[in-house]
């Protein structure tokens, strides 16, 4: 079956009209192509609401008419073909027939359905016939074809009629949509000017509001400048009324103060001029009667020659003192005099510091004094020498006197020295040359030393301390200033003879105490108490931390006993800064943690140390044996690493042999094989070793051949060949085949070999190709075991029955 013409025209003008389509009961392709026509969607815009109505039309283009019939043409008779074979043989919409029920009658059922199969069966093959008449196929195309060409004119002749109409009424909504759309933005235009407008009015409001606002302001901020700063103006004319009348009174106060100051100055003065007048009329009767006692004077004077040097201390040099430090800097200086020899002190030091000038040359200075002093003690046994016209106070004082300026002198050269030194540290001296006189008048002279001694001593004595102070005491301390200045050129502290005038009068009232009165206590305590009050007079305007030096110099020429040394040493402590006085306490603090620790280190050593001493104990009880087998195991393990454990095990064997060699006594014992074994696998690991395992191997050769020797002295011809012959071919290739030993043993076995029967020569050829097994045999004979292994065992020691001669622990090799 299949469609007609006109149902087919009928089907493509509802279609293009939009109606529902219905097909055909007959299913084709042509339906199937006008059931999928493309569909448009046209906008109808209404004129007053302005709403929009969709509506859908089936709107064939004419490409795509033109492709379908192109395609229809164009299609193989294949592909129709397989649209028959789909087809089924009952159409779906085909009326049926009523059936008539079936008879009972068996038979006349079989014959129905024979009947029904058949038609069947003629239909499908009339179906399939239909469908495989190509000419029919291609005949029923064409007529379709052109039917739908007529229609396809016309269908497109009405949607280029409706798509004009469309087109017209498209143009129409765009003219009205762009009329619309100027309108708004009109509109628009006109609301954003209205808007701008107002916004201007806004602004000019809020801006006259805020003009307004800050005039008011400015107006109340200059009201109350203006007042401001009238009241500033007055304030500032009561101030300065008040500072004027201030300044006033200030002024008048300082000239008073001026004037009191300068009736005060002028009283001070003028005191200090009759002082002066006074003072200088003493000296000049002082010196007036020192150049009257001139003439009956005796003067004697002493003259200290020599040098000072420094240079470089010894190598691990230490200072003294409680706690010894390594020495950058020594210092030596030689004095010597008319009646002594040369004195030389020599001190090291931790720096080239100046301050240490003062300690050297101090000790220096006082060694030569006390040895001039000696010297004139012996001269006066003879009846000659100064104690001839002085008393041992005086001489004592003077010595003193000379300690000091030669201190003075020798350490301006030291300081020179160790300046120069700090510079360039090079060996350098300089010269050192001090004169120091003396004059001792008659002993029946009133102005002696020793008689005004005497005479301060009875004012003590009598209560008159103020007349001992001004008339003896003070004219003394004046006359040793002088004494110890004179002609010296090198700087010096101040007061220096001032304190060695009350040593002196401390020393000679000492040396007359009397030795049995009880009494004597308390004028000796008062003469303390005066010499204590002469110094802190005159050392009151001294600066800070200048008295340290005038201290030092008492110490080296008194000694630290000495009461004036400890009063000064006082005196100086309190003088000193508080900045020097940190310092010191630093310096205490740090001297007492070293000596703390020095002391804590002599006591309680070092856990390492400790370690240390109880592992040399530890080894010191234990046998060598055991020890040599403990470094072996230890090296073992350290061999396997990396360069710096190698080196710690080589060391370790080296130490192994070095106790062997010691306990055996013997550089060519057997009992070192196994350790020179040991130390040859590890040389012989490292390249830069090789020379050293040479020399180990070496070593072997001629230990393997004593063993070899006393193969041969027991008979044992056979094994002492093996043996030379085994350590000729295990040691060639390191020792090479030129080297002395080789080429001595080879010949040796060589020339036993031939000795020997052909059997025994082939037992010695086969044995000795496996040399390495016949070394290592030897060396683990006289491998020493730890003693509880042999006392488990029950074996005698490999060295001692070597030692005992014989083949001992050897065995016969073949």
């Amino acid at each position: 079956m299949t469609c007609t013409k006109s149902q087919r025209l009928c089907s493509s003008v509802s279609v293009g009209l939009g109606a529902a389509y219905r097909p055909c009961v007959h299913y084709s392709r042509h339906c199937r192509t006008l059931r999928s026509r493309p569909l448009v969607a046209n906008a109808q815009h209404g004129s007053s609401d302005d709403s929009d109505d969709l509506q859908l039309q089936a709107v064939p283009s004419e490409s795509s008419e033109t492709q379908t019939m192109n395609m229809y043409a164009e299609e193989s008779p294949r592909v129709m073909l397989q649209e028959r074979q789909a087809f089924v043989g009952v159409p779906t919409a085909a009326p049926m027939l009523p059936l008539k029920p079936p008879r009972s009658n068996t038979f006349e059922g079989f014959v129905w359905a024979l009947v029904i199969l058949g038609a069947v069966r003629l239909g499908r093959k009339e179906s399939e016939d239909t469908f495989l008449d190509y000419d029919a196929i291609r005949e029923n195309r064409q007529l379709r074809l052109e039917s739908d060409k007529e229609m396809y004119a016309r269908r497109l002749q009405l949607q280029r009629v409706e798509a004009e109409q469309k087109a017209a009424e498209a143009n129409k909504r765009m003219v009205v949509a762009r009329r619309k759309t100027q309108e708004a933005a009109q509109r628009q235009k006109e609301k954003e000017a209205r808007y701008k407008r107002e916004a201007e009015q806004e602004a000019a409001r809020l801006s006259a509001i805020q003009n307004a606002k800050q005039k008011e302001f400015q107006e109340r901020e200059a009201k109350a400048a203006a007042e401001l700063k009238q009241r500033l103006e007055v304030e500032q004319q009561t101030i300065a009324e008040q500072q004027q009348r201030q300044r006033a009174e200030l002024e008048r106060q300082r000239r008073e103060a001026e004037q009191k100051q300068q009736a005060i100055a002028l009283e001070k003065q003028q005191a200090a001029e009759a002082k002066e007048r006074e003072l200088a009329a003493q000296r000049a009767q002082r010196e007036a009667e020192r150049q009257a006692l001139r003439r009956p004077q005796k003067n004697f004077g002493v003259r200290m020659e020599g040098s000072a040097a420094v240079h470089k201390p010894p190598k691990g040099a230490k200072t003294s003192g409680r706690v010894p430090r390594e020495a950058t800097v020594s210092v030596s200086i030689i004095l010597a005099t008319a009646l002594t020899g040369e004195s030389t002190t020599s001190m090291v030091f931790r720096d080239a510091a100046e301050a240490n000038a003062i300690e050297v040359a101090g000790s220096s200075a006082a060694a030569a004094a006390e040895q001039y002093q000696s010297a004139v003690r012996l001269q006066n046994m003879t009846g000659q020498g100064a104690l001839q016209h002085m008393g041992e106070p005086e001489l004592q004082h003077w010595m003193r006197l000379t300690c000091c300026r030669t201190l003075a002198t020798s350490a301006q050269a030291v300081r020179q020295l160790l300046q120069r030194h700090g510079q360039r540290p090079t060996g350098q001296t300089a010269p050192v040359q001090v004169r120091t006189e003396y004059g001792v008048l008659p002993v029946d002279h009133p102005k002696r030393t020793d008689a005004q001694l005497d005479s301060a001593v009875a004012m003590l004595e009598g209560g008159n301390i103020s007349s001992c102070a001004d008339s003896i005491l003070k004219p003394m301390m004046d006359q040793t200033e002088q004494a110890f200045q004179q002609g010296l050129s090198a700087p010096a502290p101040q007061h220096v003879g001032s304190a060695l005038a009350l040593a002196h009068f401390l020393d000679h009232m000492y040396h007359h105490r009397p030795a049995k009165r009880v009494e004597a206590s308390p004028w000796f305590e008062a003469a303390n108490s005066l010499v204590q009050d002469l110094l802190s007079q005159t050392v009151k305007d001294a600066p800070k931390d200048s008295l340290m030096p005038l201290a030092q110099y008492m110490h080296h020429a008194l000694g630290s006993d000495h009461a004036v040394t400890v009063m000064l040493q006082r005196l100086a402590d309190a003088n000193l800064s508080s900045a020097t006085r940190r310092r010191q306490q630093e310096e205490q603090k740090l001297l007492e943690a070293e000596l703390a620790a020095q002391l804590l280190e002599e006591e309680w050593p070092e856990e390492d140390e400790v370690r240390a001493a109880r592992m040399a104990v530890r080894e010191e009880a234990t046998p060598v044996p055991e020890r040599a087998w403990a470094l072996r195991n230890v090296a073992s393990t350290l061999a396997l690493g990396g360069p710096g454990e190698r080196a710690r095990a080589r060391s370790l064997l080296e130490k192994a042999v070095t106790l062997k060699e010691q306990w055996l006594d013997d550089d060519q014992h057997p009992g070192l094989l196994v350790e020179l074994d040991a130390l040859g696998s590890v040389l012989e690991a490292s390249t830069e070793w090789q020379q050293d395992a040479v020399a180990i191997r070496a070593r072997m050769l001629r230990i393997l051949s004593l063993v070899a020797s006393r193969y041969l002295s027991a008979g044992e011809t056979p094994s002492g060949v093996t043996v030379l012959e085994s350590a000729v071919r295990q040691y060639e290739d390191v020792l090479g085949i030129r080297h002395p030993g080789i080429s001595t043993l080879s010949k040796k076995a060589e020339k036993l070999l031939s000795t020997l029967e052909p059997e025994e020569r082939e037992e010695v050829a086969a044995k000795c190709r496996q040399a390495a097994e016949v070394v290592k045999d030897i060396v683990n004979t006289f491998a020493e075991q730890p003693d509880v292994y042999k006392q488990a065992t029950g074996k005698r020691k490999a060295v001692e029955l070597w030692t005992e001669g014989g083949l001992g622990v050897l065995l016969p090799l073949t």
